[in-house]
């Protein structure tokens, strides 16, 4: 496995570890993907930056990393000399994109662990994500390649499946489980995707096929749209096993879902390891929501491509009252930084160039991005962002009927085939 590769299913394990009480013998991937999603929200793409003591305490938080976590993480990143610190606990970082923060994520876990059943939860996750597996061959490949008993290898993948590190369905004949996971469709898309279709009845197929074509003009659409098209069964059916992505932003007042193609943020490489913290995601969510929801003229946007390119090429936007405002989540997560000016204005310029880029990249897929496009940006403040993973459980956690998840397995073992 790549490193990239590697740091990327550290940091989508370290999410899942998160949502549990007890991490059992995944503290190092714990660890290892906060320590990661840290060095990612301090670092910026090109530049050495220096942040401030009580800015690190608020975008650790941000992070999910607690007071009594952040020292160490700190000395952690320290030690693999990606960041230094000073008396007053200042925080300088180097300049790095997203992708270097995905293969020092990596190098930090390999130098630190010797636990074979996290290596091995990274290896099965990255398999699954390939094509949906039979778990009875999945465990004895396992059980044969790391010398491990039956009884421990029953009890591994218990914990697996109980964190979320990858999903199953199970077959209802004889408790078969068919193991995959959420990046199913990011790699050789186009070929899984046909093979869906052909698993579904003609009605079906023709609706995917003109939410595809959609999607494909737009880039970016709202769920209502969606589901207008779809209707909400088939949405959640092809959400669950990964072909369709959601991503959620929020204020306290309102919340809205976008929907993409899970191949949308990879034009140019490897979606899942190019946007693998979500930051792009959480960048056209933000800026999708202005376009469509706002409703006052708190700082209206003409041309959104020649902003986003004098974003992307170094350039400070501003000021304007929005700008200081809607933004904040991707402040914290250190895509942007907001500058505050006069009479409550703010200019804003961006931090991680390849965040921006892949971001536009979905954006100007379509008309709604055109440079003739104009934006009102909304009243209350994006707070918020649920990605694409979280969303997926969501709909999974949902009790599905029978029809529904008949309708699953027969996609699933479509893939398998």
């Amino acid at each position: 496995m790549k490193q990239n590769t590697k740091g990327a299913w550290i940091i989508h394990h370290s999410k899942k570890l998160q949502k549990v009480e007890n991490t059992g013998v995944f503290d190092e991937i714990h660890a290892t993907g906060k320590s990661g999603i840290l060095l990612s929200a301090l670092a910026e793409s090109e530049n050495n930056s220096t942040i401030e003591h009580e800015k690190v305490k608020v975008i650790a938080k941000a992070a999910n990393i607690n007071p009594l976590e952040l020292p160490s993480i700190i000395q952690r990143l320290k030690s693999n000399n990606l960041i230094d610190d000073d008396s007053k606990g200042n925080v300088s970082v180097l300049g790095l994109t997203s992708s270097a923060v995905l293969k020092h994520t990596a190098d930090m876990f390999d130098n630190q662990t010797t636990n074979k059943f996290e290596k091995i939860s990274l290896e099965i996750a990255e398999t699954v994500s390939h094509a949906p597996k039979d778990g009875n061959s999945l465990k004895e490949f396992v059980g044969d390649t790391y010398k491990i008993d039956s009884a421990s290898v029953g009890d591994f993948f218990q914990q697996v499946e109980d964190i979320g590190f990858i999903d199953y369905e199970t077959i209802d004949t004889n408790d078969e489980k068919l193991y995959f996971n959420g990046n199913l469709f990011k790699r050789d898309n186009l070929k899984k995707a046909n093979a869906v279709l052909s698993s579904l009845s003609s009605e079906e197929s023709n609706k995917v096929n003109e939410l595809d074509n959609y999607l494909n003009n737009k880039g970016c659409i709202p769920l209502e749209q969606a589901t207008k098209i779809c209707g909400e069964k088939l949405i959640s059916k092809l959400q669950s096993i990964g072909m369709y992505e959601l991503n959620e932003v929020a204020n306290n007042a309102d919340s809205r879902v976008f929907v993409t193609k899970a191949t949308a943020f990879g034009k140019f490489g490897n979606p899942f390891e190019d946007d693998a913290l979500d930051l792009a995601k959480a960048f056209v969510a933000s800026l999708s929501y202005g376009m469509i929801y706002s409703k006052t003229a708190r700082g209206k946007i003409w041309g959104l491509k020649l902003l986003m390119n004098k974003l992307i090429t170094g350039g400070t936007i501003g000021p304007a009252t929005a700008i200081g405002q809607d933004y904040r989540i991707l402040e914290l997560k250190g895509v942007v930084k907001i500058i505050p000016a006069e009479g409550g204005m703010c200019y804003m310029r961006l931090l991680k160039k390849d965040i921006g880029l892949l971001a536009l990249n979905v954006l100007e897929s379509g008309d709604d991005a055109s440079e003739s496009s104009i934006i009102t940006f909304p009243t209350s403040s994006v707070t918020t962002f649920k990605g694409p993973e979280f969303k997926r459980e969501e709909t999974r956690r949902k009790k599905q009927n029978r029809e529904s998840k008949i309708q699953i397995i027969e996609a699933l073992r479509t893939l398998r085939s």
